[in-house]
């Protein structure tokens, strides 16, 4: 595992002196080697990192990471900074925007009890909702709870489904770790 964190630092120090190419490249080597000894939270974080630094794939890593948070136990802060650069990536209006902005609020809800930046967190998420929301169109407090509802975003067991397909929609065939071995976490 030392040598994946390595290779992962390596990869940080590419991206920062602006060789994304071999950031990529040092990235998808430590994602390899994590998904080998099931380090899925540090994979996770490595996704989100090649996910910025790939202008070409990126959207296919973003996805990869909030797929994984969906199954594994990831600090609140880690998820709904991941669920904000992935939301940042989709283009406006995308029916995605919503049901991350959904899943962020979820998670703060399921997650976050005591936890000291609930309140910020929340925040963030209502940004997410609140941006989908206006990409629709919406523009009333009476139109918002409306369109909340009709969009099934107060019902985890539409939108948690939804996301998780929509995810897998994005990855395709890019998958960088064997999935078949994840759950959806209850």
């Amino acid at each position: 595992m030392n040598y994946a964190e390595n290779l992962a630092n390596m990869g940080c120090v590419a991206g920062k002196s602006r060789d994304i190419p071999r950031q990529i490249e040092l990235n998808l080597q430590a994602i390899e080697l994590f998904a080998q000894v099931k380090a899925y939270g540090q994979m996770a974080t490595v996704l989100r990192y090649i996910g910025v630094a790939d202008e070409s794939n990126g959207l296919v890593y973003l996805a990869q990471a909030i797929w994984l948070t969906l199954r594994i136990q990831a600090p609140l802060v880690d998820t709904i900074q991941l669920i904000g650069v992935l939301y940042n990536r989709v283009p406006q209006g995308d029916e995605l925007e919503a049901v991350l902005g959904a899943t962020a609020m979820f998670f703060c809800s399921y997650r976050g009890e005591s936890h000291p930046q609930l309140e910020e967190l929340q925040e963030d998420s209502f940004k997410i909702i609140l941006g989908a929301a206006n990409a629709q169109g919406i523009e009333t407090q009476e139109a918002f709870d409306n369109w909340y509802v009709q969009q099934r975003l107060n019902d985890p067991e539409y939108f948690l489904p939804r996301l998780n397909q929509r995810l897998e929609e994005i990855v395709g065939d890019g998958w960088l770790f064997d999935c078949s071995q994840f759950e959806v976490e209850e």
